[in-house]
């Protein structure tokens, strides 16, 4: 096992893009570690810098206390295991999972032992004789994590193990590999563009953005309290639901409807120049006001919508409904586009709220609607700021800007 230290990680390429700035984190001994971020935010290539296959341009990597910026990748006793299964397909899987030890030299009678008890965790011993060919896609990345737990590394790197699993695999597969890293309990960096990877799997998790690291927190940190408008829009299923809002004396305005500000709330927006915000509001923060009781209605503000979609889960039921705003947040759009999760019509955001299963709320009709106003998140629109934790006090990176987010990378 080991403890990894980023210390300001940059890399920068011949061209000049820099694909990652300052990455500046610790990875604990036996830790289970994410990166996260949408496609091209720089995860695989920090990954890579940490396992050696990047050369790093600014900055240290320490291992255990030691800087490992110029060791081969072959002398960091790190053990990858990649997107693409990429093991031999004219070996059976106890060859394969023994190739890494028989070009080390390793005794017969210890590969033999290694590979029967990676076998018997992973839970491959009938399968020893058989070949790639003859393996489901869940089996064939059973046996690239085997091949990797059979040298007994110092940690685990995985770039996007589950991307070419079908959806009941993969919920299988993450369950297993979660149980996995519980039992050998190696430090373990794991990289993946699925949020809901990241918060099922992850011990801490690090929120990226165009090569910048905007948050690192456990799950329930960056749930609860994001730094910033890009965490709040990337963590969470369905996303947060983002509004362009404004203060206007003792009230907050949204395009829905308007709420009282709590005091402490207030406090914090006191001596701000600006009264330009974005709301954000998490869909399972709306319920349909027919199941709310009189005394959960104190904290709440009614409003009617009409429902474009709805969905019904079975459990639950997500009804979309469209905001009418006059005011326009360029950065709303920005980040939408960048999350791919917000949709702007003609005439405004799109909402979308988690309502009780059996809410009669329906298509074409309108519904009334409850929102909890003491769970809306307030971000500063200029900077993209959560203004409830503008100094980043949940989690360990403060927050990044809008500004200095939307620099390329």
């Amino acid at each position: 096992m080991a403890q990894i230290v980023l210390d300001k990680l940059s890399k920068r390429f011949g061209d000049g893009t820099v694909a990652v700035h300052d990455a500046d984190f610790t990875i604990e001994d036996g830790e289970f570690f994410i990166l996260v971020g949408p496609s091209g935010c720089g995860k695989s290539t920090l990954l890579n810098m940490i396992v050696g296959l990047e050369d790093i341009t600014d900055g240290d990597l320490l291992v255990d206390g030691d800087r490992f910026n110029d060791r081969d990748p072959k002398d960091r006793n790190m053990a990858m295991v990649f997107q693409s299964y990429a093991i031999y397909p004219h070996m059976t899987v106890r060859e394969n999972m023994a190739f890494p030890l028989k070009i080390k030299k390793v005794p017969k009678d210890e590969i033999e032992s290694r590979v029967a008890d990676a076998a018997k965790i992973l839970e491959l011993e009938e399968l020893l004789d058989r070949k790639p060919a003859n393996l489901s896609g869940g089996q064939r990345q059973r046996v690239a994590m085997g091949r990797a737990i059979v040298r007994e590394p110092a940690a685990f790197l995985m770039d996007e193990p589950l991307s070419n699993l079908d959806a009941k695999l993969r919920v299988q597969t993450r369950t297993a590999i979660a149980k996995l890293q519980q039992r050998l309990g190696t430090t373990t960096v794991y990289v993946t563009h699925d949020q809901t990877e990241a918060l099922t799997l992850g011990d801490r998790v690090a929120v990226m953005r165009r090569g910048e690291v905007q948050q690192v927190g456990t799950p329930r940190d960056l749930y609860n309290e994001p730094a910033n408008l890009f965490v709040a829009g990337f963590i969470g299923s369905p996303a947060m639901n983002l509004l362009p809002a404004h203060m206007e004396g003792d009230e907050l305005h949204l395009p829905m409807a308007s709420v009282p500000v709590p005091d402490e709330m207030r406090t914090r927006l006191r001596g701000r120049t600006s009264d330009r915000l974005v709301a954000g509001i998490r869909p399972e923060h709306f319920e349909d006001a027919a199941f709310v009781s009189e005394e959960e209605g104190t904290h709440m503000a009614s409003f009617t919508a009409q429902v474009d979609v709805i969905e019904w889960m079975g459990s639950e039921l997500y009804a979309y409904f469209t905001v009418h705003t006059e005011e326009s947040r360029e950065e709303l759009k920005e980040m939408a586009e960048d999350l791919g999760t917000v949709e702007f019509g003609s005439e405004g955001p799109q909402v979308v709220a988690r309502l009780d299963a059996g809410s009669q709320a329906a298509e074409g009709k309108e519904v009334e609607l409850c929102l909890d106003i003491d769970r809306i998140h307030l971000f500063d629109a200029e900077t993209g700021e959560n203004i409830q934790n503008p100094t980043g006090e949940t989690g360990e990176v403060p927050a990044v800007g809008a500004a200095e987010a939307a620099t390329p990378a």
